[in-house]
């Protein structure tokens, strides 16, 4: 059901290679490994994360996809973040238990002085069958090859993996920050965070409602920043979704 994706391109992805179990290898799909690591299949590809484009693949091996990257940023710091991949308004399936579930792990694993965070939707690729979400150690190359980060980061994802999730409400973010502040609501247990829709994106509420669809389970609230969502898109928004059921809480 849970596929690993890691992409020799990527600093990250060789660091979990160098330290994870031995993996044995099940086949190769032309220039693609696929291995097993306990019960869970893992895709080695020679690329980076966001060139991945053999969604066929994943299909024919689980539902959800976890990608293993680099984060990087303008004002590097130690960082542990989670997101749901895809340049709006093309966005991925979101799986907001796995996602939150690996995103609070993060929190209560990250070493001195790393920081968790949860982003907001970004960068491909994008899926339209398989929930994609990324796992990112950043935010430079010392972070990269990091031991501890990089050995929390394989602990979350283990520990998100091998439990049952789920408590929260299934929430969208609309118009936060690219650092989502909704998600101390995540870490409190009252909410499961899909896509976070930032405020720099250039949506229509059509959009908004497509991204709403791409999740693997249906959305039942959505936190609405005001600052990051003028109207009359806001009053266009929140009237669209709640008139498919959607809480709507409007802050800021």
């Amino acid at each position: 059901m849970y596929v690993i994706v890691l992409s020799l391109g990527d600093p990250v992805s060789r660091a979990f290679l160098k330290l994870a179990q031995p993996m044995p290898l099940l086949k190769t799909v032309g220039e693609i490994e696929i291995r097993r690591l306990g019960e869970h299949r893992v895709v080695i590809h020679r690329g980076e994360p966001t060139e991945f484009g053999a969604e066929d693949l994943l299909v024919s091996l689980g539902a959800h996809a976890v990608f293993i990257s680099r984060h990087e940023m303008t004002n590097p710091r130690p960082m542990l973040t989670v997101h749901a991949p895809g340049p709006w308004p093309d966005v991925s399936v979101s799986n907001p238990r796995l996602a939150t579930a690996i995103f609070r792990a993060l929190c209560k694993l990250a070493p001195e002085p790393f920081a968790c965070a949860f982003e907001a939707t970004h960068h491909p690729p994008s899926t339209s069958s398989v929930s994609a979400t990324f796992v990112e150690v950043g935010s430079t190359e010392r972070e990269w090859g990091d031991r501890r980060a990089v050995e929390a980061l394989m602990c979350a994802v283990s520990e998100a993996l091998g439990r049952e999730r789920g408590g929260g409400v299934p929430t969208m973010v609309i118009g936060d920050l690219h650092y989502s502040t909704a998600a101390s609501d995540a870490l409190r247990g009252e909410i499961d965070i899909g896509h976070v829709v930032p405020r720099y994106a250039s949506v229509t509420a059509e959009d908004v409602l497509r991204a709403r669809e791409k999740h693997t389970e249906s959305v039942k609230r959505a936190v609405v920043f005001r600052k990051g969502v003028r109207n009359p898109l806001r009053a266009e928004v929140v009237r669209l979704l709640k008139e498919r059921g959607v809480e709507v809480t409007l802050r800021g």
